[in-house]
């Protein structure tokens, strides 16, 4: 059983989201009513994902990390 790597979860992923967005994940479809009921999907936790294995991708790739921090710059003026 080959195992997924962070890239191809967060490919998978991305689709995912793709697909809630442009409504093709449907959950269920009546031809007799014309009846369609689209997915429910935490978006927020579905991008926090999407974060977390964009993240450990580019880790698997060798890439530096994302910055999080900036450090503040400081001038001094001599009077």
């Amino acid at each position: 059983m080959p195992t997924e790597t962070a890239c191809d979860r967060l490919a998978r992923l991305q689709q995912v989201r793709e697909d809630l967005i442009t409504g093709k994940a449907v959950s269920e479809v009546a031809f007799g009513e014309d009846r369609v009921r689209y997915t429910r999907a935490d978006m927020e936790r579905l991008d926090r994902e999407i974060a977390t294995a964009a993240a450990l991708c580019r880790e698997e790739q060798g890439l530096p990390k994302k910055r999080t921090r900036y450090a503040m710059g400081v001038r001094v003026r001599p009077y």
